[in-house]
Parts: structure tokens; C-alpha cells; sequence
């Protein structure tokens, strides 16, 4: 490599650390001045925090993080299945392909794309309408499950696909000549072998799904009660606006999703253990 090849690469390796300091590192320690309030040490903003506005808006982004997820777990690790048992390669690229895109598309389109659908006057609710029959409201709490699952239900899928990699199709020819049933096989070999991954890629979905911000805001207008809502409100309502109670609440949701990350990285050696068993 020349000299000049050499300072190019040093200069852009620089330019990334920059950027993640400046919008990764420095966030965090900002978080800080949630311990401060008027030069001194204070807890004040953590009482604030603790209002029952704010405890509803917490157990709303569990409860549909929750949900969500559970929602995407099932259905991703049964279509993960059915790719795995499949024998047509067109239909597994095809499947994995247009998985992998759903999976990315969230936030404003996924919202115009529900509201163009099945909005107050989209185009499946004016044909039930029509028929006489009940319209589906996406803006409800139950609404959102089914936009959440949109992109839920994909995400899901690619990352069991790898998971499903390590059941060897000899096992289940080795169960099916020692008489075992095909349930028999996945009863006793096959869903312990993928436990570890499904359970790690549930906690994924739901700080997937604990974290979303901008799919709801567009479709609901913030008229939901959820944690990110509340921390937009925080710093870009003209009414409510409190950086400090703000960062007190992002605070909140970083250690959830921080507990997240670190029973993902346990669930992931776990299914490193069991893969090599």
C-alpha cells in the first residue's frame, strides 16, 4: 500500500471514530446530567420519571414489545422451518430475499403503506365497509401488533434461517431409522437445539420493537402513550419540553435495552454450547 493509500485510510478510520463519538459516545454521557440539578447532585428528575404518565407509557412498551415479538418469534421460527424443509432453492432465495427487505422497512413508508391499506378510508377497509363486515383500526393498540409484526415477522425469519442451519438433515434420518416419529425428533433434538437461538432472537425482536419510534409517531400522530413518544415529547414539544426528564427516560430505556443485549449475548453462547454439542 502507498504512503498515500496509507493517510487516506488513517483519515477515514479518524472521520468514523469522530462520527461515533459524536452521536454514539457523547448521547451517552450527556445522559449524566440526570444526576444534576442546579449544580448539585440531585434525584429530582428520577421522581419526575416515576409519574403514573410515564409509568403507563413504560408498561404500554412492554406490553407491545412484548406481544410484538412473541407474535414475530412464532410465525418467524415456523416460516424459518419451512424453509428449512423445503426443497425448492428458487423458493428459499426468493422467501429469504423478500424477508430480509420487509425486515428493513419500517418507519414513515410502513406507516403510509398501513394508513394507504388500512386506514379509516384505505383500500381493504372500504371493501369490508361495503360488505357490511368490521374494519380493521391500525390505530389501536391491537392495530399496532399487526404493523409491528410487519416488520417483526421477517426479521424473525432471517435470523433463525442461520439457526435452522445446524440441524443436520442426518439426525432426522438417524431418528426416522431408530423409530422415531418426526415429532419425536424435534421434541427431543431439534427444538433444544434451536432454543438458545430463538429465545436470543425474541430478545432482539422485542428491543426491536421496545426501541421503534418513528413507525409509530407516523402513524399515530404520538397520540399513543409510549416511552419513545414521551421522550420526543420531551425535547421537541413546545409545551413539555424538559431535555433533563428526557434524558431521565432515554436513561430508563437504555438499561432495558442494555439488560437486552446482555441475555442476547448469553442466549448466543448458549446456542454456541448447544450447536457444539
Amino acid at each position: 500500500m502507498s504512503l498515500g493509500l496509507r493517510w487516506a485510510s488513517v483519515g477515514i478510520a479518524l472521520l468514523f471514530v469522530f462520527f461515533l463519538l459524536l452521536f454514539e459516545v457523547l448521547p451517552g454521557l450527556l445522559l449524566v446530567r440526570v444526576f444534576w440539578n442546579e449544580g448539585q447532585l440531585s434525584l429530582a428528575s428520577w421522581a419526575e420519571a416515576t409519574r403514573p404518565l410515564f409509568q403507563r407509557a413504560l408498561r404500554n412498551s412492554f406490553e407491545l414489545a412484548f406481544i410484538s415479538a412473541l407474535q414475530g418469534a412464532v410465525l418467524g421460527t415456523l416460516t424459518a422451518w419451512a424453509l428449512w424443509s423445503s426443497a425448492n432453492p428458487l423458493v428459499k432465495r426468493f422467501t429469504t430475499g423478500l424477508s430480509a427487505v420487509a425486515a428493513n422497512f419500517a418507519g414513515p413508508p410502513l406507516a403510509f403503506a398501513f394508513i394507504v391499506l388500512l386506514g379509516g378510508n384505505g383500500f381493504f377497509n372500504l371493501i369490508l365497509k361495503g360488505l357490511g363486515l368490521p374494519t380493521v383500526d391500525i390505530y389501536s393498540k391491537e392495530g399496532l401488533y399487526w404493523v409491528y409484526l410487519y416488520f417483526q415477522w421477517p426479521l424473525m425469519t432471517v435470523l433463525m434461517l442461520p439457526a435452522f442451519g445446524a440441524i443436520q438433515r442426518e439426525w432426522l434420518e438417524a431418528a426416522r431409522s431408530l423409530g422415531s416419529s418426526q415429532w419425536g425428533f424435534w421434541w427431543r433434538v431439534g427444538i433444544p437445539v434451536l432454543l438458545p437461538s430463538i429465545l436470543g432472537s425474541y430478545i432482539l425482536l422485542f428491543a426491536n420493537a421496545f426501541g421503534a419510534y418513528a413507525t409509530v409517531y407516523a402513524l399515530t400522530q404520538g397520540q399513543r402513550n409510549l416511552l419513545p413518544l414521551q421522550i420526543g415529547f420531551q425535547v421537541g414539544g413546545d409545551i413539555s419540553y424538559n431535555p433533563v426528564l428526557a434524558s431521565t427516560l432515554a436513561l430508563m430505556m437504555a438499561l432495558v435495552l442494555a439488560l437486552s443485549l446482555v441475555l442476547y449475548r448469553l442466549s448466543r453462547r448458549w446456542a454456541a454450547q448447544m450447536e457444539g454439542a
